[in-house]
């Protein structure tokens, strides 16, 4: 049974995502000087909701919000430019502060992105904003997790340009590695 404290503290986190929604919303359209953005304040407050529904009020939900509000942004950011800041790639690492393992992180921080700075060195269709986020979600989620995220974000990524920019075969990565970084954090 949910008493009356838990859902003034739900209603004050849904508040809260609110507010960050907003402020990241107008930040982004200050940054890039666009009106054509899409509104991520809803999509904040959805995050919010479903990892206090899996975690509750605790540490591991405040750094799943995080990680996927700044991917967000990061995915934002990239769509509309096809750059990623390199202030989020700081914030993500920051966010990896949080239950911090110093073993996983620095693994993480290596070996995840190393398909990626691969690939970018090979081809010129992957550009140093997406080694360098790869390399930051590996530092925050650890070696698994990091490379579930990769692919998770280049499958749904590759299914999306096939279905919808068939003409078009640059996508920003950011926007499909978020959705992945969500699913990976799901705890099912």
């Amino acid at each position: 049974m949910i008493g009356t404290k838990q859902i003034d503290i739900f209603i004050i986190c849904l508040l809260v995502a609110l507010f960050l929604g907003v402020w990241c919303d107008r930040t982004l359209y200050w940054y890039l000087k666009r009106k054509d953005l899409p509104k991520t304040v809803i999509i904040t407050m959805m995050i919010t909701v479903v990892f206090l529904f899996f975690y509750g009020f605790t540490f591991s939900a405040l750094r799943c919000i995080l990680l996927c509000q700044v991917l967000l942004v990061a995915g934002v950011c990239d769509r509309a430019t096809y750059e990623i800041p390199n202030g989020l790639h700081i914030l993500i690492a920051i966010v990896g502060l949080i239950h911090f393992q110093l073993f996983p992180a620095l693994c993480g921080f290596f070996l995840v992105p190393l398909p990626f700075l691969i690939a970018a060195l090979k081809t010129e269709k992957i550009g140093g904003g997406d080694v360098k986020l790869m390399a930051v979600s590996g530092f925050a989620l650890g070696v698994t997790k990091g490379i579930d995220m990769m692919i998770w974000g280049l499958l749904i990524g590759f299914l999306w340009n096939a279905v919808f920019h068939k003409k078009n075969k640059r996508i920003p990565l950011a926007p499909f590695l978020a959705f992945g970084c969500f699913i990976v954090l799901l705890p099912i």
